[in-house]
């Protein structure tokens, strides 16, 4: 499983997506990739997963298909944890 967050600098709402993907790699042992969509390479995977908004969370299976996503949102550790069972 992989965690793809979304974010971007000037965003107000996106320090706490930053914070839960620091949980989610050092508490839960989750790969996890952050993706500013001011940059290039952020953009363009943005656009693959239709994120509009930050912040986001998109969770991929080993494929790299979407298992869940939460889109202008940031979901709470369980949410994501329950999603590795």
């Amino acid at each position: 499983m992989l965690v793809k967050i979304f974010w971007k600098e000037d965003c107000p709402n996106c320090p706490p997506v930053k914070a839960l993907g620091k949980n989610l790699e050092q508490d839960e042992g989750l790969d996890v990739i952050y993706y500013n969509t001011n940059e290039p390479d952020g953009l363009a995977e943005s656009v693959m997963y239709d994120v509009m908004s930050t912040p986001s969370v998109i969770v991929c299976n080993d494929k790299g298909e979407e298992i869940k996503g939460w889109r202008g949102s940031v979901p709470v550790v369980g949410d994501i944890t329950s999603l590795n069972n």
